[in-house]
C-alpha cells in the first residue's frame, strides 16, 4: 500500500482557526444583545396585566357579577364578591388556565411598577369603577408601555 492512496480524515489548521474567528466574533456580537432580557420581561408583564384587566371585563359580562381589580405599584388581583349583589369582593377569581389558582401576578420583574395603583370595578354591562376616582382618560402604565381603559365601555386599549 503506497502511502499516496491513504485519505486522511479531519480538519485542516486553516478551518480550525476559521471556526474560531467566527465564535469569537459571534460572542461578541450576540452575547451582550442576549443578556438584555429586562425589555422581553417587561413586555410580558405589560401583556399580563392588560390581559388581567381584560379577563376581568369579560368575566364581569359572562357572569352578570361585578369584578374588581386591584392594581397596586407590585401586583394586580381579581375579585368576586361572595354573590353577584355583594359589595365585599373576598372571593378570589381563578385563572382560566388551570382554575386552581387565584388570578394574580405569581412574580414581579425587578423594576416595574404599576401606576397609578387603583381599583377598577367592571360591572356586568362593562362600566367600570374607578377607585380613587380621577378625571378620564384612565391611563395605566407598567414600565415604559401604557394601556387605557374606558369607563363608559370597559375597553381596554393598548397605547
Amino acid at each position: 500500500m503506497l502511502l499516496q492512496d491513504r485519505i486522511e480524515n479531519g480538519f485542516t489548521l486553516i478551518e480550525l482557526v476559521t471556526v474560531i474567528v467566527l465564535l469569537s466574533v459571534l460572542s461578541v456580537v450576540a452575547l451582550p444583545r442576549l443578556g438584555g432580557l429586562s425589555v422581553f420581561e417587561e413586555k410580558a408583564f405589560f401583556d399580563e396585566v392588560t390581559n388581567a384587566v381584560r379577563y376581568a371585563q369579560k368575566r364581569a359580562r359572562s357572569t352578570g357579577c361585578n369584578v374588581q381589580v386591584s392594581l397596586t405599584a407590585t401586583s394586580y388581583r381579581l375579585r368576586q364578591g361572595s354573590s353577584c349583589t355583594s359589595a365585599t369582593y373576598n372571593r378570589n377569581v381563578l385563572h382560566p388556565l388551570d382554575r386552581t389558582t387565584s388570578y394574580s401576578n405569581l412574580s414581579f420583574p425587578d423594576g416595574l411598577t404599576i401606576s397609578p395603583a387603583s381599583t377598577l370595578i367592571f360591572s356586568a354591562i362593562s362600566e367600570v369603577s374607578f377607585f380613587p376616582t380621577s378625571a378620564a382618560p384612565h391611563v395605566f402604565s407598567v414600565g415604559g408601555h401604557s394601556f387605557t381603559v374606558h369607563e363608559k365601555s370597559g375597553l381596554v386599549d393598548v397605547n
